[in-house]
């Protein structure tokens, strides 16, 4: 039993210490969680019962990562004018689905010239390019484009190493599950091992979510009718209105001018004697600075 008792614990420092080396937080998202499984009833532990474990399905999700390479998730997006809303829309999904991709997300706004559609693709990362140049080849008019990436090499690498050292705890636990020789032995080295299948599910579903993000890019296309400015005025030359126009500003000239007359009047108390005064004097300041005529003899 104590010899049972050390070798659980440090495989559990094991499992701890891959467990401390994964970053705790991951720009690209998280996998879902995945509900620990239940410890198995006492009586229902056997000593060569075998684990189900992921990451061995064969898939290559969670594949280490070959040297040199990374992983980017990549993502676009283009706002076009285009001479048919509906037709490009449908035209696009036919090219995108014939690249093996598909429509995440589509919706529409408004009517007639302000009709916008708004489409959200997800397609294999090395067709974004070929994509983006098709798609702009239906536009009448490209409006903005724009790319963006982000590395998720780093977190991918940390999850493998974390993948590694719970895959080492893990086959340590079966091994010590089958040496049990008693009942509350077993019990305890199954409570780890379920803690070590949970954490390696979780593991393994991250570094499946960035490979996928890695593997398949968005692109978000805005497609907008060109807009149509009319040449002429459609309703013509209106003299009547403009007539009208003209003698709506003459009245409000007449109207504000007889107001300031109006206003001058009233405040005549006020400026006028200001006005003589002024005038009073300026007469002697000249009479003072302005030297006196010389006399012709």
């Amino acid at each position: 039993m104590r010899r049972i008792v050390i070798l659980l614990g440090l495989t559990l420092l094991l499992a701890a210490c891959g467990s401390s080396s994964a970053p705790a937080d991951s720009s690209a998202g998280s996998a879902p969680a995945v509900e620990m499984a239940p410890a198995m009833p006492e009586a229902a532990i056997a000593k060569d019962a075998s684990v189900q474990m992921p990451g061995s399905s064969g898939t290559g999700s969670t594949d280490p990562l070959k040297p040199g390479e990374r992983l980017v998730v990549r993502d676009a997006s283009l706002v076009m004018q285009v001479s048919d809303v509906n037709a490009v829309d449908q035209q696009l999904r036919a090219m995108v689905n014939g690249q093996k991709g598909f429509v995440l997300s589509s919706s529409s706004s408004g009517s007639d010239q302000d009709f916008v559609v708004y489409l959200t693709f997800k397609i294999p990362s090395d067709q974004l390019d070929a994509t983006i140049t098709a798609a702009e080849k239906t536009a009448h008019k490209v409006l903005s484009r724009s790319m963006s990436g982000s590395d998720v090499t780093s977190q991918y690498v940390d999850l493998t190493g974390r993948l590694t050292s719970l895959t080492a705890a893990r086959d340590r636990l079966l091994e010590l599950l089958k040496k049990a020789d008693k009942v509350e032995d077993a019990v305890a080295v199954n409570t780890a091992l379920t803690d070590v299948q949970s954490q390696l599910e979780q593991v393994t579903g991250q570094m499946r979510y960035l490979r996928e993000n890695a593997a398949l890019s968005s692109l978000t296309v805005e497609l907008h009718p060109i807009p149509t400015t009319p040449i002429v005025n459609p309703e013509g030359w209106q003299p009547g209105e403009d007539a009208r126009a003209a003698l709506r500003s003459l009245l409000d000239f007449a109207q504000g001018l007889g107001s300031f007359l109006i206003t001058a009047v009233i405040w005549t108390p006020v400026w006028l004697p200001l006005f003589f005064l002024g005038r009073y004097l300026r007469r002697r300041w000249l009479a003072r600075n302005t030297p006196p005529a010389k006399s012709e003899v």
